[in-house]
């Protein structure tokens, strides 16, 4: 039997499927807040390979009576590793030339881990939450890879599957298969649904190999139906519901856009609704396939749209990369030229890509240099790449790989002038980029934890409460250890942009602005001050209040925080709360307000005075650190004598 009724051969269709798959997931990393679904889109690429790859091992068994493992895994390498080789090494090589100290910690073993398909999983371990990185600081070039590390598993083992299967069942047995991939696949959904917290990150679940094989699953077992289905009587049915297959495949289409730019990621979908939309999906694909000369088919099927399905593995492995490098800062471009720019360099790598190097390849160029040759070509290749990964990439030394709620000590100098810095992560950034070259005879220490505020992580962001983070129930202890352990002459308390969120606290939603916010904050302030105290001998405490913010879109779960943070009348409610708070405690807590340095003119801009003081709206740069260090230590000696003056 044929595992496609209607022939073999090229099908424009199912590229035309992936082009649109991957022109999404291109939007949604742009990111564009009404592509909030476009994360299901890889879900196409999983569905599609699982029908082909089947497809293709079913036709070898029914030919051959077997499969041949290692002409497989040799065709897939050829198919998959020269263009993914190509950007591990261009992008280690590169990239850190160009970011420089906003390198992210996470990259060699990001690199690494994708250069072996095992992405996926360090992604989960070293907690690199995918819903939460749009528009964020630093981010990893490599972490797209993750899909790539859920494939190659399923290329590895999925044939050795098959070929158990067949010995169990026979080559009459496709009804029995297609029984356990299906069941295999509901595992999947079942583990999906079990492991996913209501209200969390769901990045887990996203990016498990086990909870995403149910993607791969539902297409090979369409490969499977399909090929069990006599040729003859399935093109009779299809003559006689012909109305019925075309409607099928349009309407699976529109849906398939609707799930695309209007279904965020969380509650349903992740109990059973994976599942549902790659069964919608698997109709869709049925309905090309049987009917190629249907009008969805002929739609998708359209040359250009086509052309970028072809290209769609270059396509995805370098635009996430470009993105990353290419931002406004650097290119000092934004909106609709930005895109341009982003989108039209990433054509023409991917083009090249697929012309110079994966086509070539694939068909046989290798090959041509002699058997041995071609044989260690491969191997060669992936051992010069790993070492290029280790030795060219170096992150940020102190930027941590860190999650949300993990204490982050850093102390940098030995002078006998004592800053402790406690807060967030804004605080770290001070910190280690501190300008000992201009205060030599500073040490500066900090005990801060990334992702916490100084209220409790229980926030509400357009009326929609995101998990708690229970990491960060313990940041007053670590500031009491900071205080223990450096004896500060001063201390520099770094808070403010989660601080301007609503706050979800003993059942009910405080709003900024209110007095029960107000009275909220208060306690939390009281309580932080007090754990610092009883820890221990310190200088004055110093907060800066909350200057204006220009963080760009950042989704979470679907949702744009960036829109509340940045409201001026939030950090303006705020910063009465601290002007309340230093007043009760006027020989001990002092406000300094840095929007005389980073918003002289009243509202935030990219640049001040030609310098990028903070590259994401929120947190220093390098530059923007010294400018604040120079800004701040004069007016520390106010409440300090013998504060160090900066050296010429």
């Amino acid at each position: 039997m044929s595992p496609r009724p209607t022939g073999g051969g090229y099908r424009p269709a199912l590229d035309g499927l992936r082009a649109v798959s991957v022109l999404t997931i291109m939007l949604f990393h742009v990111p564009y807040e009404w592509v909030t679904g476009g994360y299901r889109s890889v879900n196409v690429f999983f569905i599609v390979s699982g029908y082909l790859i089947t497809g293709l091992l079913l036709k070898e068994l029914d030919t051959w009576g077997s499969i041949d493992l290692v002409g497989f895994y040799a065709r897939r390498a050829r198919r998959l590793l020269p263009a993914l080789l190509i950007m591990l090494v261009v992008v280690s090589l590169v990239w850190p030339r160009i970011l420089g100290d906003q390198t992210p910690s996470t990259i060699k073993g990001d690199g690494l881990a994708a250069l072996f398909y095992v992405a996926n999983w360090r992604m989960i371990l070293t907690g690199q939450s995918y819903f939460e990185q749009f528009g964020t600081i630093a981010q990893s070039p490599f972490k797209h890879a993750w899909t790539l590390g859920i494939e190659e598993q399923y290329y590895l083992i999925f044939p050795i599957l098959l070929i158990v299967l067949f010995r169990l069942f026979g080559r009459r047995g496709h009804g029995r298969i297609l029984a356990v991939l299906l069941a295999l696949a509901g595992v999947s959904a079942i583990v999906m649904a079990t492991l996913y917290v209501p209200g969390g990150d769901p990045s887990r679940v996203y990016y498990g190999t086990d909870t995403r094989m149910q993607d791969i699953l539902v297409g090979a077992a369409l490969a499977v139906g399909m090929a069990m289905l006599d040729r003859r009587r399935l093109t009779a049915w299809v003559d006689r519901n012909r109305p019925f297959v075309v409607g099928a495949g349009w309407t699976v289409a529109a849906l398939t856009l609707y799930w695309f730019f209007w279904i965020p990621a969380h509650g349903w979908v992740f109990y059973g609704g994976y599942l549902v939309f790659d069964v919608m999906f698997a109709v869709l694909i049925f309905s090309v396939e049987v009917l190629p000369g249907s009008s969805v088919a002929r739609m998708l099927s359209w040359r250009p749209l086509a052309w970028i399905g072809m290209m769609s593995y270059g396509l995805y492995l370098w635009h996430y990369p470009l993105f990353t490098v290419l931002t406004p800062d650097r290119v000092h471009l934004s909106g609709i030229p930005l895109q341009v720019l982003r989108f039209g360099l990433t054509f023409v790598i991917a083009s090249a890509s697929y012309y110079v190097i994966e086509d070539p390849i694939r068909k046989g160029a290798l090959r041509r240099m002699g058997r041995r040759i071609s044989a260690v070509v491969p191997v060669a290749a992936v051992v010069a790449t790993a070492v290029i990964i280790a030795v060219s990439v170096n992150g940020m030394r102190l930027a941590p790989s860190a999650r949300a709620g993990e204490g982050v000590v850093l102390s940098n100098g030995s002078g006998a002038y004592r800053v402790l810095i406690v807060g967030d992560s804004v605080g770290f950034s001070l910190g280690y980029n501190f300008p000992h070259r201009v205060f030599p005879g500073v040490q500066a220490s900090a005990a801060v934890d990334f992702g916490c505020g100084t209220a409790e992580q229980r926030i509400v962001i357009q009326g929609k409460r995101q998990p708690l983070e229970q990491e960060c129930s313990d940041i007053f202890q670590h500031w009491s250890q900071g205080v223990a352990n450096a004896a500060p002459t001063v201390i520099l308390w770094s808070l403010g942009p989660w601080e301007v969120f609503d706050h979800y606290v003993d059942g009910k939603t405080l709003t900024v602005g209110s007095k029960e916010y107000a009275r909220y904050l208060l306690s939390r302030l009281e309580t932080g001050l007090t754990a610092m105290d009883k820890a221990g001998t310190h200088g004055p405490v110093v907060i800066p209040t909350v200057p204006c913010l220009g963080q760009p879109t950042y989704l979470i779960d679907g949702v744009n925080m960036a829109t509340e943070r940045n409201d001026p009348k939030r950090a303006a409610a705020v910063n009465q709360i601290l002007a309340t708070f230093a007043a009760k405690h006027p020989h001990t807590v002092h406000l300094v307000d840095p929007a005389e340095l980073v918003c002289p003119s009243g509202t935030f801009t990219e640049k001040v005075h030609g310098v990028t003081l903070r590259d994401d709206g929120v947190h220093y740069t390098k530059a923007g650190t010294i400018a604040f260090w120079k800004w701040l230590m004069p007016q520390l000696a106010k409440w300090v004598p013998g504060t160090p003056k900066a050296t010429p």
